[in-house]
C-alpha cells in the first residue's frame, strides 16, 4: 500500500509540515472538529471511528506508516469521525490551507490526490465486499482473493482480523480449521 500511494506522500513532502507524536488512547481530532490538517502516518496507528446512534462503535480507517489519515476530508468543513490513536504514532501535519493552495498551482499534485483517492474508492469497495460475507471462512475466501490468496507474516494477522471484521480470536480458528483441511492457509 505504501508504494501506492508514495507519489501523493512525495508530493507532500514538498509542503511545510510539523512532525508530531501521539501516545495511544489520544484523540488527535473529533467528529466535527473544523478540519484544518492533512496528516501522513509515519508510524504506530491510528483508527477512525464513527458512533452509531447506540454508541456502537466502527472502525472506518486504520491507518498505519505510510497512509494518510481522512484524506477526503480535505474536501470538508469537519471531520465526520474521530481519530483515536491505538498505538503510539508519529505523524506528519500538513495545514489544509496550504495543501489546497499548493493543488491551485500544482496541476500534478491535483492527479496525485485523485488517483489517491480513487485507489481509496476501490479499496473500500474491496472491503464492503469482503464484509458482506456471512462467516469467517467466506470473509478470509474473499480477503484472499483480492490479496493475491497471500497472508502477511503471522505478526500480521490481528490486522487482517480486523480488516475482515471478526476477532483475532475467530480469525485464528479459521486459520486452524483450514491447516487442519488442507495442509497451509
Amino acid at each position: 500500500m505504501i508504494g501506492i500511494m508514495s507519489g501523493l506522500i512525495e508530493a507532500l513532502s514538498h509542503l511545510p509540515s510539523q512532525d508530531m507524536a501521539l501516545r495511544a488512547g489520544q484523540a488527535l481530532f473529533y467528529g466535527g472538529d473544523p478540519v484544518r490538517s492533512l496528516y501522513v502516518v509515519c508510524s504506530g496507528c491510528l483508527h477512525l471511528t464513527r458512533s452509531d446512534a447506540n454508541g456502537i462503535g466502527a472502525v472506518m480507517q486504520r491507518a498505519t506508516a505510510g497512509t494518510l489519515l481522512a484524506e477526503s476530508s480535505l474536501f470538508s468543513e469537519t471531520y465526520h469521525c474521530d481519530a483515536v490513536v491505538i498505538a503510539d504514532a508519529g505523524v506528519q501535519r500538513f495545514e489544509k490551507k496550504v495543501v489546497r493552495e499548493a493543488m491551485t498551482r500544482t496541476p500534478a499534485l491535483v492527479e496525485d490526490v485523485a488517483r489517491h483517492l480513487a485507489r481509496e474508492v476501490q479499496r473500500t469497495r474491496v472491503r464492503v465486499e469482503v464484509l458482506s460475507k456471512r462467516t469467517v471462512r467466506e470473509r478470509l475466501e474473499a480477503w484472499l482473493v483480492f490479496n493475491d490468496g497471500v497472508l502477511p507474516p503471522a505478526g500480521n494477522w490481528r490486522a487482517v482480523a480486523e480488516d475482515i471484521g471478526v476477532s483475532p480470536e475467530a480469525f485464528y480458528r479459521e486459520l486452524q480449521r483450514r491447516r487442519a483441511n488442507a495442509g497451509g492457509p
